[in-house]
């Protein structure tokens, strides 16, 4: 600083420009640099944990779906009774035999239809008493073996048959690498039950294709990421299926987590989730997250190479470094032409001061002229008046600005509530206009295709009824006809086909009534788009409403039934928004279903059934009343001053919005000029009671 103070007055300015200008420059770049990068390392974490979770929770709704698919399977009477066929004639006379083949020739292609219909890539019967009796593909290999001898019961397919068959449930196995097929295959396993007995369990093996569609799946994951599914197995991570980088990877490639138990895909395996840059298994380092794939009881890892991340932040540090090249040229260039600038003025007014100082008074002629550092000096003066008059101006505008900074974020602050609240109803809103639109859609496809079926059943049931006494006319006029019949007659169980044949027509005929009567109350409840008020029984969207929550009325395993009683007066049509009355009709009951369960869960005292009750009435031939009522725990009276306020619940988090009777209580009120009253205490259940006009804008209803 000693050298700097002896340097001239351009050096000076040169030094302190180049200070100021680059050190910030400097500062400024490294921090923006080391921000975009934690933020791109951040964005890509977030994207990769993304990722792993929308792909583990895929992956398990993927295997949910195929249990279920492997429970409805089991539960077909064709699999019931072909698992007894097949059954007696192996432990009969074993596969060779002509019976076998008889059974095999009935059934076999019904049962490989399933395949096609649930993409399996092979169905087994396997007995009670572990034998192979059937296999789609008819594998030599495991046709006719049995599972618990010593070859076969530590494999993978025996350990779900006997799991499956012990614990009476689905089970699905590991990946294991299957001889059959020369593969990676994983196995369901399901009990088959007749009269509530275990007759035998049927295994599916996964459709390895389909499967491996599903895991190398990279969307999102650009040119080096890819997804990992692997399992655990002694002290090994086993990859089970083929990966970007090594498509022949599933059961070929595994890692050895003897020596490093901190392994992210051991760590998934555990149950441990997390994310972290790793160095995968070709050396290459890696931004990495992982999960556990409880359904498959394996780890799941999703990554992408560092160097494939970072390419954009290398590009802006070459941005970097020539835009400090530049701006260190142009700072150099300014800060020699500023220094010049200022320094001859300078200059000039030191030797007129030096002049002053040896007692050349006549020389003034820096004070009197119109130069820079004239002006400056005669300036000075004016600017310090101005100034002063400016200061208490400045003070006086200060003060009117924080009042009105105060009061506008007074406004502010509720017209961000007003829109907040308007934001959600109108989301609400939307959600329902949205529902009503795919209810009615899915009602109109249904409808068309189950009226053909209902339409039909009932000739269906008299060609069958000729059919069958045709049958028995032949039975009693030939009672001993030739051995072929005899032995296909016997071997379809004729006896039970006449039996069982017009159970199944009314059972169809019961279950296609109802899939009528639950479209007709989805047709009825998806009115809530339509924007036009009309003239409408308001029974009906009551009794579609009860339809839609049928369900929910039916007892639960902490709750018995919920009783509904309605007692509904003769009302004529009523004017209204049909569509937005559904809706405060769905709100009100769901919260009273809510309300019934949650005092049964805290055994309130003297509830000893459940009940809604429902009632319309006529008040003088001018308005129209519905009132539901619940036997309920009640509300205190703190808490129904705030029932219809927005966002209030009593819920918890995540299971409303406090939105409901809100919205509920604005169709009412605004829309259809009613009321919405709700009296309630403790102890004494709840009742709401709706008040509309039975005509809207003094117009009456033909």
């Amino acid at each position: 600083m000693k050298d700097l103070k002896n340097k001239k007055l351009v050096n000076k300015l040169l030094f302190w420009f180049l200070l100021i200008a680059l050190v910030p420059l400097n500062i400024v770049t490294s921090i923006q640099y080391y921000m975009v990068k934690n933020s791109l390392t951040k964005e890509v974490d977030n994207n990769l944990v993304s990722i792993a979770d929308s792909k583990a929770k895929f992956l398990d709704f993927y295997i949910n779906e195929k249990q279920k698919n492997a429970a409805i399977i089991a539960q077909m009477s064709n699999i019931i009774e072909a698992t007894e066929k097949y059954q007696k004639a192996f432990n009969e006379n074993g596969i060779n035999a002509r019976e076998y083949e008889q059974i095999d020739k009935r059934y076999r292609r019904s049962i490989t239809n399933y395949l096609d219909i649930f993409t399996y890539s092979d169905i087994l019967l396997i007995s009670q008493s572990g034998n192979t009796i059937f296999s789609v593909n008819n594998s030599k290999e495991i046709i006719g073996k049995n599972y618990y001898q010593e070859n076969y019961k530590n494999s993978e397919l025996a350990k779900v048959f006997d799991r499956a068959k012990t614990l009476m449930q689905v089970e699905i196995s590991n990946f294991t690498y299957y001889i059959s097929n020369n593969e990676p295959a994983a196995f369901i396993a399901a009990p088959i039950f007749k009269n509530n007995l275990i007759i035998g369990v049927v295994v599916l093996q996964l459709n390895n294709q389909e499967f491996n569609k599903v895991v190398n799946d990279y969307t999102g994951l650009g040119k080096t990421g890819e997804i990992i599914v692997a399992s655990l197995v002694d002290e090994r991570i086993i990859f089970t299926a083929p990966t970007r980088h090594d498509p022949k990877a599933a059961f070929q490639r595994y890692i050895n987590i003897r020596n490093d138990k901190s392994h992210p895909l051991n760590q998934a395996n555990q149950g441990i989730k997390g994310n972290s840059i790793t160095i995968d298994y070709r050396g290459q380092e890696t931004i990495s997250a992982w999960r556990y794939l409880p359904s498959l009881n394996a780890g799941i890892l999703v990554k992408m190479d560092v160097a494939e991340v970072f390419t954009p932040l290398k590009t802006l540090q070459n941005i970097v470094i020539l835009l400090g090249i530049i701006t260190l040229i142009l700072v150099i260039v300014a800060a020699i032409a500023v220094a010049k600038s200022i320094s001859q003025p300078v200059i000039e007014l030191t030797e007129i001061v030096q002049e002053f100082a040896q007692g050349n008074l006549k020389k003034q002629a820096s004070v009197l002229s119109n130069d820079e550092i004239g002006q400056l000096e005669l300036s000075f003066n004016r600017m310090a008046a101005q100034l002063k008059a400016s200061f208490e101006t400045i003070q006086e505008r200060e003060q009117e600005l924080t009042t009105a900074k105060e009061q506008l974020e007074k406004v502010l602050a509720e017209v961000q509530q007003e829109a907040h609240q308007l934001a959600s109803q109108l989301i609400q809103s939307e959600k329902m206009s949205s529902l009503g639109q795919l209810v009615a859609g899915v009602a109109h496809e249904i409808n068309n295709p189950i009226n053909f079926i209902y339409g039909n059943l009932t000739p269906a049931n008299e060609y069958i009824q000729d059919l069958l006494r045709l049958l028995k006319l032949y039975q009693h006029h030939y009672p001993h006809p030739v051995k072929e019949i005899e032995d296909e007659a016997e071997a379809i169980d004729i006896n039970f086909l006449i039996k069982d044949l017009p159970k199944l027509l009314a059972s169809m005929g019961i279950g296609a009534k109802r899939i009528t009567e639950i479209v007709r109350s989805l047709r009825n409840f998806s009115r809530l788009d339509e924007a036009e008020m009309k003239a409408v029984n308001i029974h009906e969207g009551i009794d579609s409403t009860l339809m839609i929550l049928e369900n929910r009325f039916k007892a639960a395993s902490n709750r018995p039934a919920i009783e509904v009683i309605k007692n509904y007066a003769d009302l004529p049509l009523v004017e209204c928004y049909t569509g937005q009355l559904n809706q405060v009709f769905m709100n009100i009951l769901a919260n009273a279903i809510d309300a019934l369960e949650e005092s049964k869960i805290k055994n309130f005292v003297g509830l000893e059934k459940l009940q809604i009750q429902i009632y319309t009435e006529l008040i003088n031939d001018e308005q129209v009343s519905i009132r539901i009522i619940d036997n309920g725990v009640g509300i205190p009276e703190k808490l129904k001053k705030l029932l219809f306020d927005p966002f209030f619940t009593t819920k918890p988090i995540g299971k409303g919005t406090g939105l409901g009777l809100s919205i509920s209580y604005k169709i009412i009120t605004e829309q259809h000029q009613g009321k919405l009253q709700c009296i309630s205490s403790p102890g004494n259940g709840t009742e709401f009671i709706i008040t509309i006009p039975l005509y809207q804008n003094l117009k009456k209803v033909n």
